[in-house]
């Protein structure tokens, strides 16, 4: 089942206050430009795209302009989960 586009969007919306609530800065990630930092370079990026057959979310990295850790998702919680973990990650690694 393909999910709304303001499924989706709630769904960014919750990642980005969970984000928020435990400290992680805007500033290292960005949610389909919707929250977080509206420039994609040198941060973690989740972006919403359609796919050939079904909608893909897409989890990277972009530094210099090129993209790097690349992983698609075909469920938006994956996604989601995925970018969560590796964003508390970088907070132990490099505090706030």
């Amino acid at each position: 089942m393909i999910m709304k586009k303001e499924d989706w969007i709630s769904k960014l919306k919750q990642l980005h206050d969970r984000l928020e609530s435990q400290g992680i800065p805007a500033r290292w990630y960005r949610l389909h430009g919707l929250f977080g930092s509206t420039d994609e370079d040198d941060k973690l990026s989740l972006e919403v795209k359609k796919g050939k057959y079904t909608i893909e979310y897409e989890v990277y990295f972009k530094e210099r302009g090129e993209k790097h850790s690349d992983r698609i998702f075909f469920d938006l919680d994956e996604a989601c989960n995925y970018l969560h973990d590796k964003l508390i990650k970088q907070q132990k690694i490099f505090g706030k």
